[in-house]
Parts: structure tokens; C-alpha cells; sequence
């Protein structure tokens, strides 16, 4: 497999960066995370897009430019040859004579095989629990996911499958995921602050607002216990139905449910990018 680090495409078994990297050192970095169909990037602008923004927001000056980053990106693609794959394109503080000021950043980008989402909703079983925190600097997708990973023996614990952040009163976001809850009167909700805003949620949002009405907003958790249905959602997920958090339980779900319409909606989208 080759990965592409510091302006070289190297086997991946080779890549390395230096030891007093203020990523390693000091959890000082950025990174997204694309799925790759064949050799189509599924919304490339987007995820360089938020690339670019978190960089921005971390103060972190990356010397390529967008569309050098996406040729970069693509001649991966093309030597690597999967026929479905993700990407991680991380950005680090860079090598910190002092151990704690960002210098001139490191660029890693690796690519692996992942499985390809079902092309049907899934409908088994999927429980989170509630935990209050909120990630520092929650716009950004930083590299730093000490709490979700913390968190890993009392998710296993509680047969959980994952953990649903609130502070405040006021629901966030899961680690890796998006959340969505939709209301009695058919309103799909989702917060609008103190998260990460997905690329995979900005394509729900539009696809939604073909269906149904569309509000973002604080999510609380008394608005959890009335919702009809509750979703989380990610590049890699798509939509995932929630059955349980915590105590409170919903009800089944399937394709004429309003998030098998909306995963139908993502796909069929998803389709369209693959065939651009």
C-alpha cells in the first residue's frame, strides 16, 4: 500500500515522521476521513473544504494548495488500485524545536480498504449512552479523541455501541457520528452548535429538505425522550438507526420510516457523486 507523507508516495510499511512531531508530542493536529469508490473520491471538495477550515481554525499553514491537495489525492488513488478504500488526510503541528510551537506542518495521507456500506439501512439493534463533555475546540475535527476512547470500556460495558455527548443539558454529538432525532410532528432536528458538522450531515440536511421540514437547533435531552426516531450519521455509516439510549427505547424501524426514506435519499445522492 502506499501513503503519501511530506511530498513523497512511499510504502506505507516506510512512512514515518519525526519523533518530536507536535502531533505525537502533543496531540497537536487535524485530520478528515473520505470514502473512495474505485477510483471516485465521494465528495472530495467538501471534506478539503472542512480541511481547510480546521487548518484555518488551528493556525496550522499548510503549503499546498486545494487543488494540489486533490491531484495528490487522486494519484493515490490511481496507484493503489481499491476498489473501496478510505482516506485519512492528516495535518500535524510539524516537527517543534521546543516541543510546543506549531512550525511547518507534516502532510500524511494514507489510504486502506474498508468495507462498503450496505446498500439498505440496517435495522439491528444499536444503543448509546448519554456522557456529559464537550470536545475542546468542538468545531474542528482534531486529532484528539482521548475521551471516546476512555469511554471504551464502559461503552462495552453498558453493551453499548457507541456515546452520545451532552453538556448542559443540550445534546452534541457522538465521536465519530452526527445526530439526528425526528420529532412526533415529523421534523427532522439536528444541533447547530458545539459539534463537528459533518459532510455526510450537510448531505442529509439537503437531501431532508426535499421530504420534510428541516430544523437546527439545540437538541435537549427532554427533546430525545419525545422524539419519534433518533440517527446518527457519518461517511463511513451513512445513517444508523438508534434503538436505545440509555433506558429509553424506539420503535422499529424500516425503509417507510422517515430515516429509511432519508438513507434511500443519501444513497441515491451518493450514486450521483460516484457518477460524476
Amino acid at each position: 500500500m502506499i501513503s503519501y507523507v511530506n511530498g513523497t508516495f512511499v510504502e506505507s510499511t516506510a512512512a514515518s515522521i519525526p519523533v518530536n512531531d507536535l502531533g505525537l508530542q502533543r496531540g497537536y493536529g487535524v485530520f478528515d476521513f473520505l470514502r473512495v469508490k474505485g477510483k471516485q473520491p465521494l465528495f472530495l471538495q467538501q471534506h478539503i473544504d472542512r480541511l481547510y477550515r480546521s487548518l484555518e481554525y488551528m493556525r496550522l499553514q499548510l503549503s499546498y494548495s486545494k487543488e494540489e491537495l486533490i491531484t495528490i489525492i487522486q494519484s493515490l488513488i490511481d496507484q493503489n488500485q481499491l476498489s473501496h478504500s478510505g482516506i485519512r488526510i492528516t495535518v500535524t503541528g510539524g516537527a517543534s524545536p521546543d516541543g510546543y510551537t506549531p512550525v511547518e506542518p507534516h502532510l500524511i495521507i494514507v489510504q486502506q480498504p474498508i468495507p462498503e456500506p450496505p446498500e439498505r439501512m440496517l435495522t439491528s439493534p444499536y444503543k448509546l449512552i448519554t456522557h456529559h463533555y464537550r470536545r475542546q475546540l468542538p468545531e474542528v475535527k482534531t486529532t484528539d479523541y482521548l475521551m471516546a476512547i476512555w469511554l471504551q470500556p464502559l461503552i462495552k460495558e453498558q453493551n453499548a455501541q457507541d456515546v452520545l455527548y451532552h453538556f448542559n443539558g443540550s445534546i452534541s454529538e457522538c465521536p465519530r457520528s452526527n445526530f439526528f432525532i425526528i420529532t412526533q410532528e415529523n421534523i427532522l432536528v439536528t444541533p447547530d452548535e458545539g459539534m463537528l458538522k459533518g459532510v455526510t450531515r450537510a448531505n442529509i440536511l439537503s437531501v431532508a429538505k426535499q421530504i420534510m421540514q428541516v430544523e437546527e437547533r439545540p437538541v435537549t435531552l427532554e427533546d430525545i425522550r419525545t422524539a419519534k426516531e433518533a440517527f446518527i450519521s457519518s461517511s463511513t455509516k451513512r445513517i444508523i438507526p438508534v434503538t436505545v439510549i440509555d433506558e429509553l427505547h424506539f420503535g422499529s424501524y424500516s425503509a417507510n420510516s422517515f430515516s429509511g426514506k432519508l438513507f434511500e435519499a443519501l444513497r441515491l445522492l451518493e450514486n450521483q457523486a460516484e457518477s460524476l
